[in-house]
């Protein structure tokens, strides 16, 4: 049974967490391992792991890798250093290591509402839809509704993005490049206007609730068939605020181009009413660039542990459908002002009220479910507590 301990005892801590340091986000890339190429489903069946376009971290050290065109998910066991370098990889051995979907789709990412939840949302990218499955037996589960403005979808080009706030309260998606009634693709003198979309999550059945108009860079060089320059990837953090993950292709001596961008949507128009994004007045998202390097195939980017040097891990999966890409796994870290300066807000509305206690309650008596683990250490437990009584008897945020 878990009894809330003092409050009083833990202030100090409780004023910690809730502190901002302001410091500017910075990206450095740390390392990156090379993955093996089987993994043995939940049925005894072995599969061979490639194509792997997106990642999310499960709990610990174990992550899962979503294989677009099949129904499969890998996962991963990767080991971090106190700097956020890779120091082991590897598929999970043995039965288990891997995941067989009721379905088989163009599947591009993945985000993973808890142990107490054992399931998997799936941006599926040919529909396009958000589905969601069962993490031990694959089941299928549900459809996530979207948008109807999506239909408009390039092939190729749809949902290619998902990512769950710290909170959970809200989910967050986006299309690759330019829908149909939004622009054109990317060329090597422009980008390609696309719509981030926002999901309110803490419901029975997720809802959209705004869409942000964000414009990717231009193609990096010479312009070919096939040449891409869309946003692969879009990473909740807990400051509020986005990591977007742009791929370029084209024509050069380095293939691939990889940037990373660090969003914020506060100050930008939602076009959810808008029909089209040609010829109408609205304010894109912000966006500052954190890093710029070649990857490869970078396909997908989660966020990963606090590391022991300070900041974030973020781990990326690298797509080997191409002759040049191999199977691995990419480290960076993340430093800077990431946390939320009021962790205990669990729905975004600026106070620590009732609702955040309804919420809370529920995450508590799960003791696994990451909604309340406001001191980030997998559990919510009697530690959370205090942190949340804290901030509860103080009301507004700071």
């Amino acid at each position: 049974m878990k009894t809330p301990g003092a409050i009083t005892s833990f202030a100090s801590a409780a004023a910690i967490a809730c502190a901002a340091s302001g410091a500017p986000l910075a990206v450095e890339f740390k390392s990156a391992a090379n993955l093996g190429a089987t993994a043995i489903d939940q049925n005894g069946t072995s599969f061979t792991v490639g194509g792997m376009s997106g990642i999310v971290r499960v709990q610990g050290n174990e992550y899962a890798a979503i294989q677009n065109n099949s129904n499969r998910i890998a996962k991963i066991n990767i080991v971090l250093g106190a700097d956020g370098a890779i120091t082991s990889a590897q598929i999970k051995p043995g039965t288990g290591g891997g995941l067989t979907l009721a379905q088989s789709s163009d599947f591009e990412d993945i985000a993973f509402p808890g142990i107490a939840q054992n399931r998997v949302r799936i941006s599926e990218e040919s529909v396009p839809e958000i589905r969601e499955y069962n993490f031990t037996t694959g089941a299928f589960v549900r459809a996530i509704p979207r948008p109807a403005i999506y239909a408009n979808r390039r092939s190729n080009f749809g949902l290619e993005s998902l990512s769950l706030n710290r909170t959970q309260w809200s989910m967050w998606s986006c299309n690759e490049e330019a829908l149909t009634v939004d622009g054109a693709l990317s060329t090597s003198s422009t980008g390609t206007l696309v719509r981030i979309l926002k999901y309110a999550n803490d419901l029975s059945t997720p809802g959209p609730i705004a869409q942000y108009a964000y414009l990717t860079d231009p193609v990096h060089s010479t312009f070919v068939s096939g040449s891409r320059s869309g946003v692969s990837q879009v990473v909740c953090l807990p400051n509020g605020k986005l990591l977007v993950l742009e791929r370029s292709f084209a024509l050069t001596l380095a293939f691939y181009q990889t940037r990373i961008y660090e969003v914020d949507v506060s100050g930008a128009t939602d076009v959810s009413g808008l029909a089209t994004l040609v010829g109408t007045a609205y304010t894109r998202a912000a966006k500052r660039l954190l890093y710029t390097g070649e990857q490869t195939n970078f396909e997908g980017l989660c966020l990963g542990p606090k590391l022991a040097s300070g900041g974030y891990a973020i781990i990326g999966v690298i797509d080997d459908d191409d002759p040049i890409s191999v199977n691995r796994v990419v480290s960076f870290r993340l430093t800077g002002d990431v946390d939320s300066t009021c962790p205990a807000d669990l729905n975004e509305d600026g106070m620590v009220d009732d609702a955040d206690f309804i919420r809370f309650a529920r995450s508590y008596d799960l003791l696994l479910d990451p909604v309340g683990d406001l001191n980030l250490d997998e559990a919510t437990d009697d530690e959370d507590f205090v942190v949340f009584a804290t901030a509860y008897e103080r009301l507004l945020c700071p």
